[in-house]
C-alpha cells in the first residue's frame, strides 16, 4: 500500500474513532431517557416506537460493524481473516444499513397517519395495521434477504479478500448484475426518494393547511414530531445520498463513474449517520435536553465546589491587642 493512501486511511480512522466514544455516550443517556418515562414515551406514544428502534440497531451497528471498520482501517486487515468472519461482517453491514433506512422511510409514511389522522391511529386494529406490522417487516426482511443471499448464494462461491474492506463484498454483487441492480435500487435507492418526497409532502400539507387555517390538526401537540422527522431524513439525505446517487449511475449508466470516489470517500461518510444519530434524537426530545444540561450543571457545580479557601486560624481582638497573633495561612480543602 502506499504512503499517501495509507496516511488517508489513517486519518479517516482518526475521524471516525474520535466521534465513536461521544456517539456511544448520547446512546447511554437517550436509552436512560426512554427507559425513565417508559410509559409516557414508549407505551403511550407509539409514534416513538420507530425512534428507539433506530436508536437500538444504530448502536448494534456501532458496537460491531464500526468496531470492525475502525480496525480495518488501522490496519489495513479485517480483524478476523476467517470465512465465516467475513460473511457475517458483510450481513451485518448490509442488514443493519438497510434496516435503519427501511425504518426512516417507515417513519416518513408513518408520520402523515400520526399528524393528519391521529384519530384513526388510536384505534387498536389501525395501530396494528399500519404501525406493528411494517414496523415488524422493517426489522426482518433485510436481515433475511442478506441471510440468504450472503451465506447461501445461489449462483456463486463467495470469495473473501481479508486485505479489503468488507473482505471484498459477498459474491453475487459481481456474479449476478440483475439482483446486484435490484438490490441497490430497491434497498437503497427507493428508500432515499420515498424520505425525499414523503418529507416535501408532508411539509406542503402542513403549509397549506395553515394557509387555510384549518383547526383540525394540533400543531403544538405534532411539532415535536415534525422536527423530529426532519432532522433524522436530513441525517439521511445528506450523508447517504451522495453513495446511492453515484450508485445508481453506475449500476445504470457508466460503470466507471465517480468510482475511487464512492470507494474511498462516499461508502465511508455514511458511517457518519449512525455517529450523529443520537445527538439528532437528543436535538429534539427538549425533555432529554433539559436533562443533560441539568446533570451537566450540576457535575460543573461539583467540580468547582470541590477546591474553596479557609483560614488556618482565626484572630480574635484579643491575640491583636497583645501582639500575639500567629501568622494565618490558608489552607486548601477538599
Amino acid at each position: 500500500m502506499s504512503t499517501s493512501a495509507e496516511r488517508i486511511r489513517l486519518v479517516k480512522y482518526s475521524i471516525l474513532q474520535t466521534t465513536l466514544a461521544p456517539s456511544i455516550l448520547c446512546d447511554i443517556f437517550v436509552f436512560i431517557y426512554f427507559f425513565r418515562h417508559w410509559r409516557k414515551e414508549i407505551i403511550n406514544a407509539p409514534h416513538y416506537h420507530v425512534t428507539l428502534c433506530l436508536l437500538i440497531v444504530s448502536f448494534i451497528q456501532k458496537t460491531t460493524d464500526i468496531i470492525f471498520h475502525l480496525y480495518y482501517l488501522r490496519w489495513g486487515i479485517v480483524i478476523l481473516p476467517t470465512y465465516s468472519f467475513c460473511v457475517t461482517w458483510n450481513w451485518l453491514n448490509y442488514s443493519l444499513y438497510c434496516v435503519n433506512l427501511d425504518l426512516v422511510t417507515w417513519c416518513c409514511i408513518e408520520r402523515h397517519l400520526f399528524v393528519f389522522h391521529s384519530h384513526l391511529m388510536k384505534k387498536k386494529l389501525a395501530l396494528i395495521v399500519f404501525h406493528y406490522l411494517p414496523l415488524t417487516v422493517c426489522l426482518i426482511y433485510t436481515p433475511l434477504f442478506y441471510l440468504h443471499f450472503v451465506f447461501f448464494p445461489d449462483q456463486c462461491t463467495n470469495s473473501w479478500d481479508y486485505s479489503l474492506l468488507y473482505c471484498g463484498g459477498p459474491c453475487y454483487l459481481y456474479s449476478d448484475r440483475l439482483l446486484g441492480t435490484f438490490d441497490w435500487l430497491f434497498h437503497c435507492g427507493t428508500p432515499i426518494l420515498i424520505i425525499f418526497f414523503a418529507n416535501l409532502l408532508l411539509f406542503q400539507r402542513i403549509l397549506w393547511q395553515k394557509l387555510r387555517r384549518q383547526r383540525r390538526v394540533r400543531w403544538k401537540r405534532h411539532r415535536r414530531l415534525i422536527l423530529q422527522l426532519a432532522f433524522i431524513s436530513i441525517l439521511f439525505l445528506i450523508f447517504a445520498s451522495p453513495a446511492v446517487i453515484v450508485g445508481c449511475i453506475q449500476l445504470l449508466w457508466l460503470p466507471t463513474f465517480l468510482y475511487d470516489v464512492q470507494n474511498d470517500y462516499f461508502y465511508y461518510v455514511g458511517c457518519f449517520i449512525n455517529q450523529l444519530l443520537p445527538f439528532v434524537i437528543v436535538s429534539s426530545l427538549p425533555k432529554l435536553n433539559q436533562d443533560i444540561q441539568r446533570k451537566f450543571a450540576h457535575l460543573r457545580r461539583r467540580l468547582c465546589g470541590r477546591l474553596r479557601v479557609q483560614p488556618l486560624v482565626t484572630l480574635t481582638m484579643a491575640d491583636i491587642n497583645y501582639g500575639t497573633a500567629a501568622r494565618a495561612f490558608p489552607r486548601v480543602t477538599r
